[in-house]
């Protein structure tokens, strides 16, 4: 304790004690703001050709970040039926399936600017190797995605491939496989 003197009176005031802050409330923090990104909007091919229903309404929204990166990918389906007849919004529920879907993916490794999340604790080789796509996955893909017929298709596949984890990888096999 220290002693101050305040207009003329002493007053005993207690030394300013340091804030710890806690390790994941110090990572929440920098996740806190505003983040640039680009969603991209497309209609989801694959799914029209893999559902065939004259009623689906299908999206695909990429997210990427300033650099050009994909940080995730979503897909978005809705179909028009009797009980589902107003246009405007199934295509609103499927373009915004598509979003979340997307944003829900490019949160689920790294964070918002792309960079690695911390492991506290954890050992990275040890994580990644949980999530993300094996070797023999990626072979496989390779193998799948060099038989597509559009070159642009190919060259955003491959390039996404060493970013991808095990579920998606899964996904996408299945998808071209069919």
């Amino acid at each position: 304790m220290t002693r101050r003197r305040y207009q003329g009176n002493y007053s005993t005031v207690a030394p300013e004690a340091k804030l710890e802050v806690h390790p994941i409330k110090a990572e929440i923090a920098k996740n806190i703001g505003s983040f640039s990104f680009t969603a991209t909007f497309e209609e989801d091919l694959e799914a029209l050709a893999a559902f065939q229903n004259k009623g689906l309404i299908a999206y695909r929204c990429i997210l990427r970040n300033p650099e050009g990166r994909v940080m995730g990918i979503g897909h978005g389906l809705n179909v028009l039926s009797a009980e589902n007849r107003y246009l405007s919004k199934s295509v609103s529920w499927a373009r915004s399936g598509a979003f979340i879907a997307a944003v829900t993916n490019a949160v689920k490794f790294p964070d918002l600017s792309g960079n690695a999340t911390p492991d506290f604790g954890l050992n990275g080789s040890d994580l990644a190797s949980t999530f993300m796509a094996t070797e023999k996955q990626k072979s496989y893909l390779k193998e799948l995605i060099m038989s597509l017929p559009e070159e642009e298709e190919r060259d955003e596949l491959l390039a996404n491939l060493d970013s991808m984890t095990k579920e998606d990888a899964s996904e996408l096999i299945g998808q071209l496989k069919n």
